[in-house]
């Protein structure tokens, strides 16, 4: 293990979570899959779009959870992120509110979402790999929960997502 920590870069804390909330909200991919949305599906790519976006955050959130050791400031980085999101959310919470006749309140939003695929996850408990259920889960919340497309969408960017924090916290030790 001492080997392994050897090659790591040394990353602040604050940059760690910069970087990680930074690619949860990264914006690339999400125009590709919106765009790939076939014709005549029942999946609104604006919906789509916006529920990448939560995925991502939630995946992401997940990711520092489960592949960070607690040695590393694990929950440090963990609330970092967590308040890093609350205050992007604070933003799109007071445009969003501002053009509609009522208060959009996107952290919880965030959050019903988390409880959601929870929710989602406990059914099927058993499972070796979660991203079919998170894939179907999402797909449920895009409008189509039978829509081949957006199960695969979900699941891709569960699975990408997480991949993504694996590799960077295991190429950082933060200091």
């Amino acid at each position: 293990m001492a080997q392994a920590m050897e090659g790591r870069k040394e990353a602040p804390l604050e940059e760690a979570c910069e970087n990680l909330f930074n690619y949860a909200i990264q914006r690339e991919e999400i125009k590709e899959l919106t765009a790939g949305v076939p014709e005549g599906s029942k999946i609104n790519p604006v919906t789509m779009e916006y529920e990448i976006q939560i995925l991502k955050i939630v995946s992401v959130g997940w990711g520092i959870s489960y592949f960070m050791p607690q040695a590393d400031r694990k929950p440090e980085l963990a609330a970092a992120y967590w308040e890093a999101t609350r205050a992007f959310a604070g933003s799109i919470s007071t445009m969003a509110s501002a053009g509609m006749d009522r208060e959009i309140d996107y952290f919880q939003i965030v959050k019903d979402r988390v409880d959601l695929y929870v929710k989602a996850l406990n059914v099927f408990s058993d499972v070796k790999d979660p991203g079919p259920v998170i894939g179907h889960t999402f797909a449920k919340l895009c409008g189509d929960e039978e829509d081949m497309y957006a199960m695969v969408s979900g699941k891709r960017v569960f699975h990408l997502c997480l991949a993504g924090v694996k590799d960077y916290l295991e190429a950082i030790r933060i200091v």
